[in-house]
């Protein structure tokens, strides 16, 4: 509906203010007209009353003889001038029925008629009681005048009045008219289109103006409620859309947790059947869809050796059980079954089966989910067989270690053995001397005990734990286990806190430094040791073991001395050097040297197991 412009606001606002205005402008033209007329009422007034006096004034001259006649006259020339004057005659008006033209009209006749030739006869030839009977008759008609002068001043005052009450009361009922106007046409819509506009701003658009003017107002009241259409309907679509979005994130947050939870339960250790049934009821449960089963299956085998499933009893209704191949193959599945391969890096190990409703198959979302978390489940299952795979390797390692050990130490002492029993046998056959015999059997003595030596240290070193995690707890464990063997004193400085190394170096270097001390105890005599761990510029590790015994003999690698062998195989398989020297002073120092993989970067090599 278009805006009427007779209905407009502003327009019936202007013309309020129009008539005001003209009102005013009407009575200020009013008055300045009045004001203009009546500005010579005074002068004329004061003019007509001393016309009273110097009519006095001329009769006293005229009674007075002794005046000249030359004084009456110049006073008779001024009394004319004055009655005569602009001052006066301007106020009369040209109408002559008026009031005021008929009494300054009398008054001028009886002037020129009665007194002024009355004035100019000689005293002698009238009585002077006639006279001033005239004189007093003439003052009597100039009262008249001037009170006629101020009847017609006071009637311009009263007609300013007038007007200016009349204006006056035109404006207040102007004004009263349109504040009657504004309070019951403006101020109801307009109180309603504020009531509907806060509550807009509270999120309320259910508010309509029932405000029809062809006015501004009803111009505002059809356009909010236009707006207010509008926004319901932008609103009710933003909420279906965040209800939707909504329930995609609550769907995409079930579908994380799951993942985190499957993950976390399938790679926290190694998972059992429990565990996928957790998973698989969890999945149900987010999907909707169900019963699902899980066939575990060797490779591309026809027969599945595990089954897991969400329904009772493991066994879904569908199942030809032990006929698994149509199954396993995905290529015959019974309806409303979906299968998804479990496999990992091109391996299977298994099928998951999804059964849903008739005529509702699975979503992609759902079916994304399921494949993920038939992923995981492959991924632990892949997870699980490498860790059997590397404990059968470490085991087979260990193996190789310790046999290796013992050939290189109790073999190879008992093949000592075995040749000096062969030499005593010799010996005995050929009835040799007792000295001959007895040095033999010495030297069975000393080998049997340095054999029994080296099976103690071989099992103290396999049966070697760290109990704390960290080298240096193991350091002050094996520090305080040789102080209680003998009177020693040990210094252990540790500076490799900001240097960490890997569990396998910490196990080469633990079992270096416990060959060393035993070396210590066994053989320097010293009061004193002290271990240093620390850094070098190159970024090598560098232990040093240093005592105050007797130090190295002339032919300290003996082919039956072990130990050093043993520590400098240690040495080499951490990639490092060993360096054992006498010292300038006294005893003994130790020196490993090599770099941590954690500054070359480089595969860990396989731990030896065991000491010298």
């Amino acid at each position: 509906m278009e805006l009427s412009l007779t209905r407009s606001l502003i327009f019936r606002a202007g013309l309020t203010m129009a008539g005001i205005v003209i009102l005013a402008l009407i009575s200020m033209l009013g008055s300045i007209m009045i004001a203009e007329t009546s500005s010579g009422d005074a002068a004329a007034i004061n003019q007509a009353g001393s016309l009273r006096m110097q009519a006095y004034r001329l009769l006293s001259t005229r009674l007075q003889t002794a005046e000249s006649d030359d004084v009456l006259r110049q006073q008779l020339e001024r009394f004319d001038a004055s009655l005569t004057g602009p001052a006066i005659t301007s106020l009369i008006p040209d109408d002559p029925q008026h009031p005021l033209t008929e009494r300054y009209a009398a008054v001028t006749e009886m002037w020129k008629g009665m007194l002024r030739p009355a004035l100019l006869k000689n005293i002698e030839q009238r009585p002077p009681q006639v006279l001033i009977d005239q004189t007093a008759e003439f003052v009597s008609a100039v009262n008249g005048l001037v009170s006629q002068l101020q009847q017609e001043a006071e009637s311009r005052i009263q007609l300013l009045r007038l007007l200016q009450g009349i204006a006056l009361f035109l404006t207040l009922i102007v004004v009263i008219g349109a504040m009657y106007k504004l309070v019951n046409d403006v101020m109801p819509p307009l109180r309603e289109l504020f009531n509907v506009v806060n509550r807009v701003h509270h999120g309320d658009f259910e508010g309509r103006l029932a405000y029809a003017g062809n006015d501004e107002l009803g111009l505002i009241s059809r356009t909010i409620n236009q707006m207010n259409e509008s926004l319901t309907q932008i609103y009710a679509q933003l909420e279906l859309r965040v209800e939707t979005k909504t329930a995609e994130l609550k769907r995409s947050n079930e579908a994380l947790r799951l993942l985190y939870q499957a993950a976390r339960q399938l790679n926290s250790s190694t998972p059992g059947s429990e565990d996928f049934r957790d998973v698989l009821e969890h999945l149900e449960q987010v999907t909707g869809l169900g019963p699902i089963t899980l066939c575990l299956s060797q490779g591309e085998a026809e027969r599945a050796y595990q089954r897991i499933s969400t329904q009772l009893g493991d066994r879904p209704d569908f199942c030809q059980a032990p006929d698994c191949g149509p199954c396993l193959s995905g290529g015959r599945v019974p309806p409303r079954v979906r299968p998804v391969v479990v496999s990992e890096s091109g391996r299977r190990y298994g099928v998951l089966l999804m059964q849903y409703p008739a005529g509702n198959p699975p979503l992609r979302r759902q079916l994304e989910l399921v494949e993920t978390v038939a992923g995981l489940i492959a991924t632990a299952l892949s997870l699980a067989q490498n860790n059997d795979e590397q404990r059968r390797l470490a085991l087979m390692d260990e193996r190789a270690v310790i046999a290796r050990e013992l050939h290189d130490s109790l073999a190879q002492s008992l093949s000592y053995l075995k040749i000096q029993v062969a030499r005593l046998q010799a010996l005995i056959r050929q009835q040799g001397s007792s000295t001959d015999q007895e040095a033999v059997i010495d030297e069975l003595r000393e080998g049997l005990s340095s054999a029994y030596r080296q099976l103690r240290e071989l099992l103290n070193t396999f049966r070697l734990q760290m109990a704390e995690p960290g080298l240096e707890a193991a350091l002050n464990e094996t520090v305080r286990e040789f102080a209680q063997r003998c009177d020693l004193k040990i210094l252990l400085e540790y500076e490799l806190r900001h240097c960490p190394l890997t569990p396998n170096e910490e196990i080469h270097v633990l079992q270096i430094v416990r060959e060393a001390l035993s070396n210590v105890v066994h053989h320097a005599k010293a009061e004193n040791c002290d271990i240093h761990l620390q850094t070098t510029d190159s970024g090598q590790v560098k232990v040093c073991i240093r005592d105050d015994g007797v130090g190295l003999p002339a032919q300290h690698a003996r082919p039956n001395h072990y130990g050093t062998t043993i520590m400098s195989e240690r040495a080499a398989g951490l990639g490092g050097t060993l360096d054992m020297h006498n010292r300038d002073e006294r005893g003994t120092e130790v020196t490993l040297c090599f770099t941590p993989q954690v500054t070359t970067g480089s595969e860990s090599v396989n731990m030896l197991g065991g000491a010298g």
